[in-house]
């Protein structure tokens, strides 16, 4: 070691002298890693933005802070899901909104309360849908046809055409499924009513209420 650092001083001075420093000095030692994870978790800018886990009926990580109370709910009426707590049903209302949830259960295609029924039983719902929306989403709730999206009746599909959409032919009708698509699924009309309700259908002129 000495023979070393005496060649070493041959050839440069400041060479001894770093070698002759502190170790902690000279090569400062590097954070750890827990430290460094620990540090950028927190702050969001590290393992990118953090994403709100969905719980789902079976799901107990709502449970830990049951205490918590949320105060996005004042205005309607709440009541506990199932046997969850207040805190946690708000707090699932919350992170998946009745209207998000209807998307994904309109992408599912059930025709029926029954194709739901057996849905729930043989666990296809998947992770983000609860097996009771009518009581998670009470406030929200209108009916199991608006919850599946299931057309209208008949008369209920003549009269939104006539009396709300102010429709007067085949042709309007047609132009509007077409040119507003979102807004005719949401009000769960078809797109061609004389062929979804063949067996009701009579002639243009009596669904639209026009003297033939």
């Amino acid at each position: 070691g000495i023979a070393f650092l005496a060649m070493l001083s041959v050839h440069g001075f400041s060479v001894l002298i770093l070698l002759l420093a502190p170790a902690s000095l000279a090569f400062p030692s590097p954070p750890s890693f827990r430290v460094l994870a620990a540090n950028t978790a927190r702050k969001g800018n590290w393992f990118g933005p953090t994403c709100p886990r969905w719980a789902t009926d079976e799901d107990d990580s709502l449970d830990a802070n049951d205490d918590y109370d949320d105060d996005d709910d004042d205005d309607t009426q709440i009541e506990p899901y199932g046997n969850r707590s207040l805190a946690w049903t708000k707090r699932y209302r919350r992170l998946n909104p009745y209207e998000a949830c209807r998307k994904r259960v309109l992408r599912f295609g059930h025709r029926s309360k029954d194709d739901w029924d057996e849905a729930v039983s043989s666990g296809q719902l998947g992770a983000y849908v609860p097996n009771r929306p009518d009581e998670m989403y009470a406030p929200e709730w209108v009916s199991w046809d608006e919850w599946l999206g299931l057309m209208r009746s008949y008369e209920d599909t003549r009269h939104i055409a006539v009396n709300v959409l102010g429709l007067r032919s085949f042709d309007q009708y047609i132009l509007f499924v077409r040119s507003n698509p979102k807004r005719a699924e949401g009000l769960r009309i078809p797109v061609r009513p004389d062929l979804f309700y063949k067996d009701n259908w009579r002639t243009e002129e009596d669904f639209f209420r026009r003297q033939e």
